[in-house]
Protein backbone atom coordinates (compact mmCIF):
# COMPACT_ATOMS: atom_id res chain seq x y z
CA UNK A 1 0.00 0.00 0.00
CA UNK A 2 2.84 2.37 0.85
CA UNK A 3 4.51 1.72 -2.50
CA UNK A 4 1.28 2.59 -4.32
CA UNK A 5 0.96 5.83 -2.31
CA UNK A 6 4.58 6.76 -3.03
CA UNK A 7 4.11 6.06 -6.74
CA UNK A 8 1.00 8.24 -6.87
CA UNK A 9 2.77 11.05 -5.01
CA UNK A 10 5.69 10.82 -7.43
CA UNK A 11 3.40 11.03 -10.45
CA UNK A 12 1.61 14.03 -8.94
CA UNK A 13 4.94 15.75 -8.30
CA UNK A 14 6.02 15.15 -11.90
CA UNK A 15 2.72 16.53 -13.21
CA UNK A 16 3.05 19.66 -11.09
CA UNK A 17 6.66 20.11 -12.18
CA UNK A 18 5.71 19.75 -15.82
CA UNK A 19 2.93 22.32 -15.47
CA UNK A 20 5.09 24.72 -13.49
CA UNK A 21 8.01 24.58 -15.90
CA UNK A 22 6.04 26.71 -18.33
CA UNK A 23 7.71 25.33 -21.37
CA UNK A 24 6.88 22.83 -23.98
CA UNK A 25 9.51 21.53 -26.34
CA UNK A 26 11.33 24.85 -26.29
CA UNK A 27 12.05 24.59 -22.56
CA UNK A 28 11.05 26.80 -19.67
CA UNK A 29 10.05 30.38 -20.28
CA UNK A 30 12.04 33.32 -18.92
CA UNK A 31 8.98 35.40 -18.02
CA UNK A 32 8.87 36.61 -14.43
CA UNK A 33 6.68 34.84 -11.93
CA UNK A 34 4.24 37.06 -10.04
CA UNK A 35 3.82 36.64 -6.27
CA UNK A 36 0.51 38.11 -5.13
CA UNK A 37 -0.21 37.22 -1.54
CA UNK A 38 2.39 38.54 0.85
CA UNK A 39 0.98 39.02 4.33
CA UNK A 40 1.27 42.80 4.35
CA UNK A 41 -0.34 43.08 0.89
CA UNK A 42 -3.31 41.06 2.18
CA UNK A 43 -3.60 43.52 5.06
CA UNK A 44 -3.49 46.50 2.68
CA UNK A 45 -6.19 44.94 0.50
CA UNK A 46 -8.46 44.91 3.58
CA UNK A 47 -7.89 48.68 3.97
CA UNK A 48 -9.64 49.41 0.65
CA UNK A 49 -12.87 50.80 2.14
CA UNK A 50 -14.44 52.22 -1.04
CA UNK A 51 -13.70 49.24 -3.29
CA UNK A 52 -11.73 51.18 -5.93
CA UNK A 53 -8.90 48.59 -5.89
CA UNK A 54 -6.51 51.16 -4.46
CA UNK A 55 -5.59 52.09 -0.89
CA UNK A 56 -5.40 55.85 -0.33
CA UNK A 57 -3.55 57.60 2.49
CA UNK A 58 -6.89 58.16 4.30
CA UNK A 59 -7.77 54.46 3.99
CA UNK A 60 -4.30 53.60 5.29
CA UNK A 61 -4.75 55.75 8.38
CA UNK A 62 -8.21 54.30 9.09
CA UNK A 63 -6.82 50.79 8.54
CA UNK A 64 -3.97 51.40 10.97
CA UNK A 65 -6.41 52.43 13.71
CA UNK A 66 -8.64 49.41 13.05
CA UNK A 67 -5.78 46.90 12.92
CA UNK A 68 -4.09 48.19 16.06
CA UNK A 69 -7.40 47.84 17.90
CA UNK A 70 -7.64 44.27 16.60
CA UNK A 71 -4.01 43.62 17.61
CA UNK A 72 -4.23 45.11 21.12
CA UNK A 73 -6.81 42.70 22.54
CA UNK A 74 -5.94 43.61 26.12
CA UNK A 75 -6.62 47.29 25.43
CA UNK A 76 -3.48 48.44 27.23
CA UNK A 77 -2.07 50.43 24.27
CA UNK A 78 0.58 47.88 23.32
CA UNK A 79 0.80 44.34 22.01
CA UNK A 80 2.52 41.36 23.59
CA UNK A 81 4.12 38.57 21.52
CA UNK A 82 1.03 36.40 22.04
CA UNK A 83 -1.30 39.19 20.91
CA UNK A 84 0.87 39.72 17.83
CA UNK A 85 0.92 36.01 16.99
CA UNK A 86 -2.87 35.75 17.23
CA UNK A 87 -3.29 38.87 15.10
CA UNK A 88 -0.76 37.71 12.49
CA UNK A 89 -2.48 34.34 12.20
CA UNK A 90 -5.75 36.01 11.26
CA UNK A 91 -4.54 39.06 9.28
CA UNK A 92 -1.48 37.70 7.46
CA UNK A 93 -2.79 34.19 6.93
CA UNK A 94 -0.38 32.65 9.43
CA UNK A 95 2.53 33.50 11.64
CA UNK A 96 5.02 32.15 9.11
CA UNK A 97 3.90 34.51 6.34
CA UNK A 98 5.55 37.67 7.56
CA UNK A 99 5.95 40.42 8.34
CA UNK A 100 7.19 39.18 11.67
CA UNK A 101 6.94 40.47 15.22
CA UNK A 102 10.46 41.90 15.26
CA UNK A 103 9.68 43.90 12.12
CA UNK A 104 7.31 45.86 14.36
CA UNK A 105 9.18 45.60 17.68
CA UNK A 106 12.28 47.50 16.57
CA UNK A 107 13.70 48.02 20.07
CA UNK A 108 13.21 44.30 20.85
CA UNK A 109 11.57 44.86 24.24
CA UNK A 110 8.78 42.30 23.57
CA UNK A 111 6.19 45.06 23.38
CA UNK A 112 4.82 46.58 20.19
CA UNK A 113 3.67 50.09 20.95
CA UNK A 114 1.12 51.98 18.89
CA UNK A 115 3.95 54.17 17.58
CA UNK A 116 6.04 51.16 16.49
CA UNK A 117 3.03 49.60 14.80
CA UNK A 118 2.09 52.78 12.94
CA UNK A 119 5.67 53.44 11.84
CA UNK A 120 6.09 49.93 10.40
CA UNK A 121 2.77 49.89 8.56
CA UNK A 122 3.38 53.36 7.09
CA UNK A 123 6.91 52.34 6.01
CA UNK A 124 5.55 49.24 4.25
CA UNK A 125 2.88 51.35 2.55
CA UNK A 126 5.56 53.75 1.29
CA UNK A 127 7.59 50.79 0.03
CA UNK A 128 4.64 49.55 -2.04
CA UNK A 129 3.79 53.05 -3.35
CA UNK A 130 6.13 52.90 -6.35
CA UNK A 131 4.44 55.83 -8.10
CA UNK A 132 4.74 58.09 -5.06
CA UNK A 133 1.12 59.23 -5.32
CA UNK A 134 0.17 58.31 -1.71
CA UNK A 135 -1.97 55.42 -2.89
CA UNK A 136 -1.19 51.75 -3.38
CA UNK A 137 -2.88 49.98 -6.27
CA UNK A 138 -3.26 46.24 -6.72
CA UNK A 139 -0.55 46.39 -9.38
CA UNK A 140 1.88 47.95 -6.92
CA UNK A 141 1.19 45.15 -4.45
CA UNK A 142 2.41 42.58 -6.96
CA UNK A 143 6.07 41.74 -6.52
CA UNK A 144 7.89 40.33 -9.51
CA UNK A 145 10.16 37.43 -8.85
CA UNK A 146 12.69 36.31 -11.44
CA UNK A 147 12.29 33.01 -13.20
CA UNK A 148 14.04 30.00 -11.79
CA UNK A 149 17.63 29.57 -12.87
CA UNK A 150 18.34 26.87 -15.45
CA UNK A 151 19.61 23.54 -14.14
CA UNK A 152 23.35 23.13 -13.88
CA UNK A 153 24.91 20.80 -16.46
CA UNK A 154 25.44 17.26 -15.30
CA UNK A 155 29.05 16.38 -14.66
CA UNK A 156 30.60 12.99 -15.09
CA UNK A 157 31.54 11.29 -11.82
CA UNK A 158 35.20 11.36 -10.94
CA UNK A 159 37.10 8.16 -11.63
CA UNK A 160 38.90 6.63 -8.65
CA UNK A 161 42.64 6.94 -8.75
CA UNK A 162 44.56 3.76 -9.50
CA UNK A 163 47.32 2.79 -7.15
CA UNK A 164 50.65 3.83 -8.55
CA UNK A 165 49.12 5.86 -11.35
Amino acid sequence: MQLKTLAMAGCAALAVTACASGGGRDGPTRDPIRALLSGDAMMFVSFDANGDLSVSRDELEAGIVREFSRLDTSGDGSASPIEFQNWANSVFGGGQMGPYRLDFDRNVDNVITREEFEAEVRARFADYDESGDNAVTRGEMVRLVGAARPPTPRREPMQPMRPGG
